[in-house]
């Protein structure tokens, strides 16, 4: 049998759809991310807007199951083509709001984390194991060790106390590779930097399995650079910046990083113009030829409303236009 779906469609959940848990949902929305042939089955990766829409019963149980909440194993049958609703960036900013949500539901130790992260790491820059290091790792040492405990945290989900092996490898290898933009530089002494931070909280009492966690970054260290440099392992975010950097864009200046989402949003509209074209008869309002916002000045004030009544006034057109575009709000 051929396959119904392959990567990088979107798709759109049959109304009342029922889960594995038996909830029934509607209004769910996102991207093809694998296609198993056989079982007749996607992973589908959720849109902003459903991830918003994940009540906690739902984040609650992939914490139990150690499932990622913004995916879903859907069958064929319980799936459809359908127009994307969302764009790169809105995914981004639900996935930051889901971070949150999550990390409330298991236990609130967010604060208690973030008091460890900043306690433990200035201890160990006034030790002997952080003067062992060179002018390079101590000058990348806060930036990594920062990130190590942060995405330890908030991907593997767990506490310092019961950090294992298989926890520092996935960081190293997949969220690293995925969500850090830098240099090589970087990632050929992210593993050389955080050695001697374990062996510091071991020493300290900190974690109780330091030797071991440290045979697994001795043994991975020097794969971190290379998969950082794969592509195929970028996450949205860092394939963005990826792109923009290779287009000739300072993401570290504001008036380049509004330029190149405006480019994003525009290209956007163009592929979706042409599949309008391409398939009409077709009505989209907004998205016509013509540029509804093409008196408008970046800088001029507008006040909108959203879609759930919530209203801006006296705002800058560039900060809601993305918004104004994706028809999340209107122009009052």
């Amino acid at each position: 049998m051929q396959n119904m779906f392959k990567e990088g469609d979107f798709i759109k959940v049959k109304p009342n759809t029922t889960l594995e848990s038996g909830e029934i949902v509607n209004n769910w929305a996102g991207k093809v991310q694998e296609v198993n042939g056989d079982a007749k089955c996607c992973l589908i990766k959720f849109d902003a807007q459903t991830i918003d829409s994940l009540d906690d019963s739902f984040l609650q149980g992939s914490i139990d199951e150690g499932a990622e909440p913004f995916e879903y194993v859907f069958e064929f049958n319980d799936l459809e083509l359908s127009e994307r609703r969302d764009t790169d960036i809105l995914v981004m900013k639900a996935l930051d709001r889901l971070a949150s949500r999550v990390n409330a539901l298991e236990g609130g130790d967010g604060e208690e984390q973030e008091f460890l992260k900043r306690e433990w790491i200035e201890e160990f820059e006034n030790s002997a194991f952080f003067d062992s290091l060179n002018e390079v790792q101590k000058e990348h040492s806060d930036f990594v060790l920062s990130t190590f405990m942060e995405f330890i945290h908030n991907y593997e989900y767990v506490l310092p106390k019961d950090w294992e092996p298989t926890h520092v490898e996935s960081v190293c290898l997949d969220v690293v590779p995925r969500k850090i933009t830098s240099h090589e530089e970087l990632f050929e002494n992210y593993g050389d930097i955080l050695i001697p931070y374990l062996r510091f909280l071991g020493q300290k009492n900190y974690i109780a399995n330091s030797n071991s966690l440290i045979q697994t970054v001795e043994k991975i260290k020097s794969q971190i650079p290379i998969e950082a440099q794969n592509s195929n392992n970028w996450g949205m975010a860092k394939s963005m910046i990826m792109s923009a950097q290779q287009q000739g864009f300072d993401m570290t200046e504001q008036e380049d990083i509004d330029r190149f989402m405006m480019l994003q949003q525009l290209n956007a509209l163009n592929e979706l113009n042409k599949r309008d074209e391409k398939n009409k008869p077709i009505s989209r309002g907004t998205l016509s030829k013509e540029d509804p916002f093409k008196e408008i000045g970046r800088n001029q004030k507008v006040t909108v409303k959203y879609n759930d009544g919530k209203v801006l006034k006296d705002v800058k057109f560039k900060k809601v236009e993305s918004d104004l575009r994706n028809g999340i709000c209107e122009i009052i």
